[in-house]
Formats: C-alpha cells, sequence, structure tokens
C-alpha cells in the first residue's frame, strides 16, 4: 500500500516536471520561429548600401551627421592607411563606433589585375593587403570587407582575399564605358543578402551623370525585386563637384528617395549574412 501511495505521488510530480519542461521547450520554440520571422521579413526587403572609397576621412566624418540623423547606414573603404594623421585615424575609430563599417581599399591603392602580370598573388597580398591590415588592427579597426581599387579583381584574386575578408566589392564594367544600358537594367549591382562573396557597385559620384529618374528606376526595381542596390563613391562636397566628387545635396537627396521607396540600408558586410 505504501509503495502504490509513494508510486503515485512520484509520478505526479515527474508529470508537473514533464509539464514545466515542455511548457519551457514550447515558449523557446514560440521565441526562436518568431526571431526567424522577423529576420526572414528583413532579409526580404529591399534596400541601399551606400559605400564610400579612398581616404578622405574629413569629408566623410562631416557627412557622417546627415546620415546618423536619417538613420543611414555606409561603409567607408579606406586606402593609404599609412598616411593618415592621428587625428583622421581617430575620426575614423569614431566611425566605426557609431555604427559605420570601416572596410580595407588597399595599402598603395594599386591596380590589382596590372599588377598580377609580374607578379604573384601572394606578392599582392603581402604588399598591398596585408600592411593595410596590419595598421588597422593596431588602430582597432578590423576590416571584415575589402573593395578594390579601381574595382579591377579577378576569380583567382576573389578566391584568395575571401579566406581573409567576408565579402569584396569591385563595381560594374557598365560605367568603365559610356553608359548603354539602364541603370535598373545592369543586373550586377542588385544582390539579395547573403547571395554573393562578391558584389559589384554602382558609381554615383558626378562624373557618372545619375541623375534622379535614374536613380528612383534603380530604387523601384530593388523595392519591387526585393533587392539591395549597392553605390559608391568618393569625396562629399558641399558645392561644385568635379571627377569623383559628390555633392552633399545630391547626398541628402538619395537619402530622401530611400525614405519615399521604404528601402532598408545596409552595411556592406551585412551583405554577406
Amino acid at each position: 500500500m505504501f509503495f502504490n501511495i509513494t508510486r503515485r505521488y512520484v509520478d505526479r510530480i515527474i508529470m508537473k516536471i514533464n509539464n514545466k519542461l515542455f511548457t519551457l521547450l514550447l515558449f523557446v520554440l514560440l521565441i526562436s520561429c518568431n526571431e526567424h520571422i522577423v529576420d526572414n521579413l528583413e532579409d526580404y526587403k529591399g534596400g541601399v548600401c551606400l559605400t564610400f572609397d579612398d581616404a578622405y576621412v574629413d569629408q566623410w566624418y562631416k557627412l557622417s551627421n546627415s546620415l546618423i540623423e536619417n538613420n543611414i547606414k555606409a561603409t567607408f573603404f579606406v586606402t593609404m592607411i599609412n598616411t593618415l594623421a592621428s587625428s583622421k585615424l581617430e575620426k575614423l575609430q569614431t566611425l566605426d563606433s557609431l555604427g559605420f563599417e570601416i572596410g580595407c581599399h588597399g595599402y598603395k591603392h594599386i591596380d590589382a589585375v596590372k599588377y598580377l602580370e609580374s607578379h604573384t598573388l601572394n606578392d599582392y597580398f603581402y604588399n598591398e593587403v596585408l600592411p593595410a591590415l596590419n595598421i588597422m588592427d593596431k588602430s582597432d579597426l578590423h576590416p571584415k570587407s575589402y573593395s578594390y581599387p579601381y574595382g579591377m579583381n579577378n576569380d583567382s584574386l576573389d578566391n584568395y582575399l575571401l579566406n581573409y575578408f567576408e565579402i569584396l566589392r569591385d563595381v560594374t564594367d557598365e560605367q568603365r564605358k559610356p553608359l548603354e544600358k539602364e541603370v535598373e537594367k545592369i543586373d550586377e549591382i542588385f544582390c539579395k543578402k547573403g547571395e554573393s562573396k562578391i558584389v559589384s557597385s554602382l558609381g554615383i559620384d558626378i562624373n557618372f551623370n545619375i541623375n534622379e529618374s535614374k536613380l528612383r528606376n534603380a530604387l523601384q526595381r530593388a523595392k519591387e525585386n526585393k533587392e539591395i542596390l549597392c553605390v559608391y563613391a568618393h569625396c562629399p562636397v558641399d558645392s561644385n563637384a568635379i571627377s569623383y566628387q559628390i555633392e552633399i545635396g545630391y547626398i541628402k537627396n538619395f537619402i530622401s528617395l530611400i525614405k519615399e521607396y521604404e528601402l532598408n540600408t545596409y552595411t556592406f558586410s551585412e551583405l554577406a549574412k
């Protein structure tokens, strides 16, 4: 009799424990599913990846207030970091701490494809990439992404550098000559997150003549196809832009268009995820 009572008591305790475990597991599962759904919804929304090249640190820093005010992400690919004064390194560190991405754009801004005509891949890495990485690491800047100087790359370079970076950026070949395609038809400047480790981008400096109408067409495609448009520029200036410069007023208008089309913005390395 005692044994039966004890057994029933133990069974009841086990049942309660199992019910609590089941409830806990169900709760964890629901949270996980909810997070997964939210992530997927964001992944399937179109967006823009805004990037800048070279070493215009003061100009990028000045622009950053407008980007922050409008909740716009951006990536700054820095080159010739060995030539930068400590004050500019500090500004890069501040930009990094504010959530902007600092990527690598080479040590001497070498055309990699031309360099490989008389050098090896190891030569390129140890002379153009590693010295930049060493300085960036010492400056508490740890780049996840690499932008090829002049956008010049090939499959061998890509395969080699993906051992050191999460994602690589080149530029669309369409803009190396008078633009013949409509911007929205340049497929390589559009991507989806996690789709590719090599992403091309559209130049929007003044010399590329990408007017508002062309921007609208590109943003409309990004919205409709739930793709991310990748663009790059160099030096933001207040006015009277020349080649490889972009007027701040143009960037502010671009930001307004991004909001109008209800698009997300992404740092460059986020495209790899």
